[in-house]
């Protein structure tokens, strides 16, 4: 494999870059306020963003607890899988109408699937699926139901910028909002492209650009719809991407307040999931060496040292794709 020639963007990018991290489908004009540029200087940037593969794409943050859907992650660790097998299961994920994540990477796994889906039945009949298929080449699997992942900012892209900490909570929504057939077709074509024009949706749909415009606003009232992100090339920018479980000791309110306080407020901390399972929590942080990663765990010690029990790390090498709403989805929406 080719190395990859790391890329190191201006100011003016950076704050682009913040902008869109979480706010992409907002206009260009707000956000050349934003940074100080013009209209047109900011659409040329952000299409060379793109040209250089800075950014890959963008999706749509949507509340899997509003589409009624359970958020499911699989680990598998490869036993002498050759090559062409590896990619005939990569393959196979991209076309699952239940997988929705993808993700390599090396350690006690290697790859990660995220599987969305209405019932424990289609867990059960995706693993098993899976098992058939490539069991012979599986071991050290793992299975486990995220209550919640909560989402950050790239903050450590843009560590002068003042940005909030709050995040985008997937999986606490509640009870299904109980969407239309026209509202899956239009949370659709957003989760494979959170930029999509009002006027390409309605073209789609049948609708006019005004009456898609409204339903997006009201997806956005009910909290099915969370955000709108870009795909930022962190490897491209010189960053890896680290996985840490944690196994921790009295758990109560005031404790877990303490940890996710840490990592909410860490600037490398881009993702926190309360799991069932035998891990208690866990994070993933951008880093641009294990010495950053060895800091933040050193911090955490000192810190939380009094509840932490253990941890286990993997590495993130690569996230394949990244969609909130599976075919299963769109393929009941009348339903």
């Amino acid at each position: 494999m080719a190395a990859t020639t790391e890329v190191t963007p201006d100011v003016k990018d950076r704050k682009i870059l913040a902008e869109m991290d979480m706010g992409a489908r907002q206009p260009l004009s707000s956000i050349a306020k934003k940074v100080g540029l013009s209209r047109e200087v900011v659409n040329y940037r952000i299409r060379q963003l793109e040209r250089r593969k800075v950014i890959l794409g963008y999706y749509t943050v949507l509340d899997t607890a509003k589409l009624g859907l359970i958020y499911c992650r699989m680990f598998f660790k490869y036993r002498k899988m050759p090559a062409e097998k590896q990619d005939e299961l990569l393959a196979f994920c991209a076309k699952h109408r239940n997988i929705s994540w993808t993700i390599s990477g090396e350690g006690r796994w290697d790859i990660v699937l995220v599987v969305l889906a209405r019932s424990l039945g289609e867990i059960e009949a995706t693993y098993d699926e899976l098992n058939n298929l490539f069991g012979q080449h599986f071991q050290n699997q793992h299975v486990s139901i995220a209550y919640w992942v909560r989402e950050f900012r790239h903050k450590y892209l843009y560590p002068s910028l003042k940005m909030d900490n709050d995040g985008l909570v997937v999986g606490k929504g509640g009870k299904a909002a109980g969407l239309d057939g026209t509202d899956y077709e239009i949370v659709d074509i957003l989760s494979k492209d959170a930029t999509a024009s009002l006027v390409g949706i309605a073209k789609t749909t049948g609708l006019t650009p005004k009456v898609v415009g409204y339903r997006i606003k009201h997806l956005i009232e009910k909290k099915v719809i969370l955000g709108f992100r870009a795909i930022i090339n962190n490897k491209l920018l010189g960053y890896d991407h680290y996985k840490v479980f944690l196994t921790l000791q009295d758990i109560d309110e005031k404790n877990l307040a303490r940890v996710t306080g840490f990592l909410r407020y860490h600037p490398n901390v881009i993702y926190i999931t309360k799991p069932m399972g035998p891990y208690t929590l866990e994070f993933e942080a951008m880093v641009r060496n294990t010495n950053e990663l060895h800091e933040i765990m050193q911090q955490f010690k000192q810190q939380l040292g009094d509840i932490l029990v253990d941890y286990d790390i993997y590495f993130n090498y690569e996230v394949r794709s990244i969609r909130y709403l599976p075919a299963l989805a769109t393929s009941e929406k009348a339903t």
